[in-house]
């Protein structure tokens, strides 16, 4: 690998040949295409710098509805202060307080939304944690920290979502494509990513009504942005942004289930849309090895 390319630690997770660091027409949220009316939506993690862009192009494109939750009731508050600028009057806008990695905090929260707001239609699951340390060396508590607010928390919001979804609705949950290598010092976080996209494969799976998609979202400079990795985050939060109201769309029926990069060009993609659904190149692999009944074909 070049580390003297900026895009090192990114063109290995490149699906299109096209590349995008930063919004683009398709996916300014003032596009027709992209228009949120009618629609309600909540959005975890707004504390962090890639939540309170997403939840900006949610307002911008005119949501019906803005839901914001994190851990800090003066951050959010404030946050949800600028949204009512960008937003149409109409919006209704709620900022809330709430722990996603305790069931009853979460369960106060969708009581709250239900109560103020009503049914959520797009979850956007944007909270996450990256506890740093080798594994072995770091204190286990503080490791599995990972797996609290990336799995259970985001189950915990997708479970108390599909509650009052009514079998219908879309879920759009961060990932990394840091789950396809060994990142020493992040193993917390990649085995905590790596798990809730297997849950999110069973939920497409067990969940036919409901249209979940699995959303990388480049490298961004944020707090949980690791030192040896700053000088490669050159990609936008508002490419996540647009991306999230793009996979609310139907244009992205076709995507459903499966992973997809900000940093991918999506025109490119629906040009060779019969190849990626044929050869289910969206999905996780398993390995690269062709199994079968007489092993894999040695050279």
């Amino acid at each position: 690998m070049d580390y003297s390319d900026p895009n090192a630690f990114t063109l290995p997770y490149q699906l299109t040949k096209q590349l995008h660091r930063d919004v683009h027409p398709l996916l300014e949220p003032t596009q027709p295409e992209l228009s949120a009316k009618g629609k309600t939506v909540l959005i975890t993690g707004v504390s962090g710098g890639i939540g309170k862009v997403i939840a900006e192009s949610w307002a911008t494109a005119g949501a019906s509805g803005i839901v914001i939750t994190g851990r800090k009731a003066d951050v959010i508050q404030s946050i949800a202060t600028g949204l009512k600028g960008l937003a149409a009057p109409s919006t209704r806008i709620l900022a809330k307080e709430a722990d996603i990695t305790d069931e009853a905090s979460v369960a106060a929260l969708f009581a709250a939304v239900k109560d103020e707001i009503g049914k959520i239609d797009v979850l956007v699951n944007s909270a996450g944690s990256l506890e740093p340390g080798m594994v072995g060396a770091v204190e286990p508590t503080k490791f599995f920290n990972d797996f609290q607010v990336n799995t259970l928390g985001s189950y915990l919001m997708t479970h108390y979502f599909l509650a009052q979804a009514e079998g219908a609705g879309t879920v759009v949950s961060l990932i990394t494509g840091a789950i396809g290598n060994v990142f020493p010092g992040m193993g917390g976080y990649t085995a905590s990513k790596l798990a809730f996209v297997r849950i999110v494969e069973n939920l497409h799976v067990e969940q036919p009504g409901v249209r979940f998609f699995m959303l990388i979202p480049g490298l961004v400079q944020t707090e949980m942005t690791v030192d040896s990795l700053k000088p490669y985050a050159k990609d936008s939060a508002g490419l996540s942004g647009g991306w999230s109201l793009f996979l609310s769309t139907p244009r992205a029926e076709w995507m459903r289930g499966g992973i997809v990069s900000v940093n991918w060009d999506i025109e490119e993609m629906e040009a060779h849309k019969d190849e990626i659904v044929r050869d289910n190149l969206l999905s996780r692999a398993f390995l690269n090895a062709k199994l079968g009944k007489d092993g894999h074909p040695w050279s």
